[in-house]
């Protein structure tokens, strides 16, 4: 009876590799074995190639709205595939759709839908099934059919500030791709522990559901901007979303030229202020970033070379608090090592009014990041680079700063600084060189060098991708030119690819550096794929188990 226990396992074995040579999934190296590709690779979906998206970004700042009415009719892939890349993917240059200044991308999309719910992999922009079913149910909105699960996934980032700034970057271009596409979404948080009802892991915190779906009644706008006071009316300029969020300009020091007005009112104004556009169907102005409970609790500060202000929306206008460059007492407050924000000839600072719904924090937490998303934006379509600093090491001296010390309701969350790239030559390091072994055994600790030379003779500091979800966040200094040397084990059977990247003590990135090391699979793992194939596979395991032996 086991030889025909086992004559049934191989010709199913046999069923599954036909169909993944059906699919076209044949990129298999001679030494890869079937088994465990049909593992890795049998519920993974490749998604279409992103649509081009040409809205102006002004335009799609300015069309962002909530919608709550939606019909049953079916959004295609290539529209999913579209949002999906604006939301998370990864950009022409390598980097990710929104930023995150220390590396630390924990959010997880899950993307349900009638047949099942799926995960949403950038790396090669792909769903990867994660449960079979019709989990639609989950939150609000029932008619629609594809919801957005944004999970924050605590062992990546311990930080739920952070976390969730991360997910109102990545809502607000779920907001403005599904605009640009006729679509619609709202964030919500209604049901949303249902998430829970998936399974999720003990790590991940359901945060926000999204849903996508075609609008009962279409938009209509009308141009009619809200009258401005002393600041210059907001205008276009030639960047699209797909620009900005493909280019985005970061730096960590600025050359103290001052940016001229124009430049200044379409920052501030990306932050908090109000569109240019007229809804006609709700009758107002929406807001540049959303409000999830129809609050607006943040005060936006600023500061530049002659004074400190506070940006008052209803007016798209600027109220002087000093006239004195407080900049360095800015950059103090924070304490930042590595940033010269002093540099900067346009800090913005939004602060979180604790008198204003305070049960709502985790939720404010998520709008800072859509403030953040839409100034970096919006510095880049002005050829601008700009930055973020969550760790604010005095909150009282940073308030002493702008000149409000008695408002001690107000808690700044960021702060961002804008101007133009620091203009003296530095060079940035060179590509790192790793080398260590290129396999190994799973559970073992093995040592790798990583080593890359500045053409200024600067130190460097090191930034390492292990490829199973750990990363070394920026160590160093290190001498260049010298080898750093660093450990790492690996638990699972697979191929995984380095990455790592150098810096300078001024802050210019080099390219990265790849390395590949694969954990093999030995004749004692033969139990563990066995058990891995039937828990993928549990109705084959059903099956078989109806032969008696």
């Amino acid at each position: 009876m086991i030889r025909k226990l086992l004559g049934v396992f191989i010709c199913l074995l046999l069923i599954f590799t036909a169909i993944i040579s059906a699919t076209g999934k044949t990129n298999k190296s001679n030494n890869e074995d079937t088994l465990e590709y049909i593992i890795n690779n049998f519920d993974r979906y490749p998604l279409p190639p992103p649509m081009s998206v040409d809205m102006i970004l002004e335009e799609s700042i300015c069309r962002r709205m909530s919608i709550r009415s939606y019909t049953g009719e079916a959004v295609t892939d290539e529209e999913l595939s579209t949002i999906l890349w604006a939301a998370y993917g990864v950009t022409e240059n390598g980097n990710r759709s929104i930023y995150n200044p220390d590396g630390t991308y924990s959010t997880i999309i899950y993307v349900i839908r009638s047949d099942a719910t799926y995960k949403y992999v950038p790396e090669d922009h792909s769903l990867s099934l994660f449960k079979s079913g019709n989990y639609l149910y989950i939150g609000q909105y029932d008619t629609v059919p594809i919801k957005f699960g944004l999970v924050w996934d605590m062992d990546v980032e311990s930080d739920e500030l952070i976390g969730m700034a991360d997910i109102g970057m990545i809502g607000q271009n779920i907001y403005f791709d599904a605009n640009a596409l006729d679509l619609g979404t709202v964030t919500t948080g209604g049901g949303v522990q249902e998430l829970n009802d998936l399974g999720l892991p003990s790590n991940e915190k359901p945060e926000i559901i999204m849903p996508l779906g075609h609008l009962s009644t279409p938009y209509d706008f009308t141009y009619d901007p809200r009258p401005g006071s002393n600041l210059p009316e907001i205008i276009n300029n030639t960047f699209t979303l797909e620009d900005s969020i493909n280019n985005r300009l970061i730096s960590n020091r600025w050359d103290n030229m001052p940016l001229s007005d124009i430049e200044q009112s379409q920052l501030i104004w990306s932050s908090y202020g109000y569109s240019y556009l007229y809804d006609n169907i709700n009758n107002k102005w929406h807001r540049t970033p959303p409000s999830a409970v129809g609050i607006y609790p943040f005060k936006i500060y600023a500061a530049d070379q002659d004074g400190v202000y506070e940006y008052i929306p209803s007016t798209h206008s600027l109220s002087t608090i000093i006239q004195d460059d407080r900049r360095e007492e800015i950059n103090n407050s924070i304490g930042s090592s590595n940033m010269w924000i002093d540099s900067a000839t346009w800090i913005i600072i939004p602060f979180y009014n604790t008198d204003l719904s305070p049960q709502y924090l985790t939720w404010w937490y998520y709008e800072n990041g859509a403030i953040i998303h839409n100034i970096l934006l919006e510095a880049t379509a002005l050829s601008l680079c700009a930055n973020v600093i969550y760790d604010i090491t005095n909150e009282a001296g940073l308030r002493s700063a702008l000149g409000i010390s008695s408002q001690t309701n107000l808690i700044p969350l960021s702060v961002v600084p804008v101007g133009n790239q620091f203009s003296n030559p530095n060079n940035p390091p060179e590509k790192p060189e790793i080398n260590g072994p290129t396999s190994g055994s799973a559970g073992t600790s093995y040592d790798f060098t990583f080593n890359s030379i500045d053409l200024d003779g600067d130190d460097v500091y090191y930034y390492i991708v292990w490829g199973d979800g750990y990363i070394e966040d920026w160590e160093g200094p290190f001498p260049s030119g010298e080898d750093f040397e660093i450990a790492h084990t690996y638990s699972t059977i697979r191929t995984y690819t380095i990455e790592a990247k150098a810096k300078d003590i001024y802050g210019d990135e080099s390219l990265w550096g790849t390395f590949e090391i694969t954990i093999p699979k030995s004749r004692a793992s033969t139990y563990s794929w066995y058990h891995i194939f039937f828990d993928r596979f549990p109705i084959i395991s059903r099956v078989l188990g109806l032969i008696k032996v």
